[in-house]
């Protein structure tokens, strides 16, 4: 049977993972959803670019034409995120998908006001076949995202997260998981928290970005406000500085630091570790 995928994030660090698990597969056609299709270098064979804006509702219905399956993401540290995708889920209502996968964050089930939640209600109400996945922060924070500027510059992570412990985990291990739940019809319903192998604090995390570099790196638990005020100054919206800093705090408080065995129940592979994601991505701590 032959399924058209929308991914939405196309260009982000789990989308872009998603994309490249689908493309090749046989009897799949992947929609890339970016706000630049003239820009996106799609991967060879079955994925076409997509004109998607999350703040703009027109641009849903055309990107759903013909889809069977969704994997709905929300913009990084968004805090209007509900508002914009509530009218796209009920837009993939009304073009008959058949299952979205939705990728939501870690431990966000137990916030009712978290903007991941209202998403998560709004899609099960939805009557849309769906699975959730919760992932743990990305490794790929350290190697690209928002911790990884003051390693490459100072070699330092800079955040307010104590000592609290994180079980980080691949996107490319998030994008295993997505595909299966989008692909197998048995698996609908499900709600997965997802991990890595074990957990660590930002010391441990430190010492082994600098084994894998060989660059010494070190962990500074910085005040809060300091992150806010940097987010800030990097032009992000003070919503977004403030996203983040509660993100981390829910890692210093200790709600991070689980560890479940999701990855491999699904995909039947153990996650990725630090220290091999590390090493793999040695050369963008430089």
């Amino acid at each position: 049977m032959s399924n058209t995928i929308l991914v939405l994030g196309a260009t982000g660090f789990a989308g872009k993972e998603v994309v490249k698990a689908l493309a090749g597969k046989p009897g799949i056609e992947v929609k890339a959803a970016t706000r630049f299709p003239e820009k996106y270098k799609a991967p060879a064979g079955n994925v076409t670019p997509v004109h998607l804006v999350q703040e703009d509702a027109a641009t849903f219905a055309p990107a759903l034409a013909g889809v069977d399956l969704v994997f709905l993401s929300a913009l990084p540290l968004d805090a209007d995120a509900a508002g914009k995708l509530r009218p796209f889920i009920d837009e993939a209502k009304k073009a008959q998908v058949k299952k979205i996968v939705f990728l939501s964050a870690i431990g966000v089930e137990h916030v009712e006001a978290a903007p991941l939640r209202q998403i998560e209600l709004y899609l099960i109400a939805s009557g849309i076949p769906y699975n959730i996945v919760r992932p743990n922060f990305f490794m790929e924070n350290f190697s690209e995202g928002p911790f990884s500027p003051t390693i490459k510059q100072l070699g330092k992570i800079l955040i307010p997260a104590g000592d609290g412990k994180y079980s980080v985990i691949s996107t490319a291990d998030i994008a295993a998981v997505s595909v299966e739940l989008l692909l197998n019809e048995a698996h609908v319903g499900k709600e997965l928290t997802l991990t890595g192998p074990k957990a660590v604090d930002n010391h441990e995390a430190a010492a082994i970005i600098s084994a894998a570099s060989g660059k010494t790196v070190t962990y500074e638990n910085i005040p809060e406000e300091a992150l806010i005020q940097g987010v800030i100054a990097s032009g992000a919206p003070e919503s977004a500085a403030h996203y983040l800093a509660m993100l981390v705090g829910a890692v210093r408080n200790g709600h991070c630091a689980v560890v479940t065995t999701a990855v491999k129940d699904i995909t039947g592979k153990d996650p990725v570790s630090l220290e091999d994601f590390a090493k793999a991505h040695k050369a963008s701590f430089s």
